[in-house]
């Protein structure tokens, strides 16, 4: 960099000096660039070259550093960034991109921001979840299989064991959900499985591809078979709606896309396992899930209202655990729902 003394002559004269630089070699040479008449002339010892002012790409201004102006041969011209070079400019008739102007002004600036958090918000809000709904309902079964098998492979031995519950009473259950009628329109192909865990209380979750897994305390926890139906039937809402896939999605939508496009879903499948444990859906899709239960309940002659009093048992049992124990369980079902007493309130209504 160096410094140019500048006249006021200089600057309504429309010239600047600066440091040419050929495209050939990196040597620089001291020029003076003038306007005359839509040209740009370039004169200096040995240079001599003249350009159509309109035909100079000028790089945008950077905290007081050089200017550049790049010629259509290649060739270019390092001008230091000055009220000359300034008057030089607009003699030529250059106007600086928007972007540059609104930086000068600091309310532009404040807006801008305001406008760029206001659109972040509500692509969050509302842009987000409906890609995550549409991607969701893109991915073909088998990938929802293989989502779901890495999954469960990454939890056995390591999270969760397998069931404690006799065979035969596994069997008696998977017989009884097979029984369990869907709303017209709203069949779920769903898979059974029981599992038991030192760090899940009583719990359930889905999988993408509507395999359920039961926790032997949830299904100790009941007191009746059409308890775990609603259960179940709130765990087909989440599968038939896709929701674990569709917040996977909302979490971390670039991750999830590349995975889609390049066919790598392993991934996807090792976050999927630590989360899905703690069953952290979104209060919608818990509300979701809900009606659906409600649905399917009322489809099998039971009252919605089951559900919600085996949710407050829930809630009851988990805090007796957490007050014996001191802490709270990392894996509790109800850690990340809505209320309680607000989701049963809303069974009770559905059931009437």
């Amino acid at each position: 960099m160096f410094l140019t003394l500048t006249s006021r002559s200089d600057i309504c004269a429309g010239k600047v000096t600066g440091s040419f630089y050929d495209g050939v070699s990196s040597r620089a040479h001291q020029v003076t660039v003038s306007l005359k008449g839509g040209k740009c002339a370039i004169t200096g010892n040995s240079i001599n070259r003249s350009f159509p002012f309109s035909g100079i790409v000028v790089s945008e201004p950077l905290n007081g550093a050089p200017r550049l102006l790049r010629f259509p041969d290649g060739s270019s011209c390092e001008v230091p960034d000055s009220p000359a070079f300034s008057a030089f400019l607009a003699q030529g008739g250059h106007r600086e991109a928007f972007v540059v102007r609104i930086q000068r002004k600091w309310r532009l600036v404040a807006v801008s921001v305001v406008v760029l958090v206001a659109a972040l918000a509500a692509a969050y809000q509302w842009v987000l979840p409906f890609a995550a709904e549409k991607l969701a309902y893109q991915l073909p079964a088998k990938a929802l299989t293989l989502i779901s098998q890495q999954a469960m492979a990454n939890l056995d031995g390591k999270f969760i064991e397998p069931s404690a519950l006799p065979a035969d009473r596994q069997q008696q259950l998977r017989d009884r959900f097979s029984r369990v009628a869907f709303p017209p329109g709203a069949f779920v192909v769903t898979t059974i499985q029981f599992r038991t865990s030192k760090f899940a209380g009583a719990n359930a979750f889905a999988l993408p591809d509507g395999t359920i897994v039961f926790f032997d305390k949830l299904v100790d926890l009941a007191d009746t078979d059409d308890e775990l139906i609603a259960v179940f039937a709130h765990e087909a809402g989440h599968a038939a709606y896709r929701h674990g896939v569709r917040q996977m999605i909302q979490s971390s939508l670039v991750g999830l896309v590349l995975a889609a496009y390049i066919g790598d879903v392993s991934t996807l499948a090792g976050a999927l396992s630590g989360w899905l444990l703690e069953a952290n859906y979104s209060r919608n899709f818990e509300r979701e899930a809900d009606r659906f239960a409600a649905a399917v309940l009322k489809q099998n002659n039971l009252s919605p209202a089951l559900l919600g009093a085996f949710l407050m048992k829930l809630e009851q049992d988990h805090r007796r655990k957490n007050r014996a124990s001191g802490s709270k369980n990392l894996f509790d079902y109800l850690s990340s729902h809505p209320p309680t007493e607000e989701r049963a309130r809303a069974m009770e209504s559905l059931a009437r």
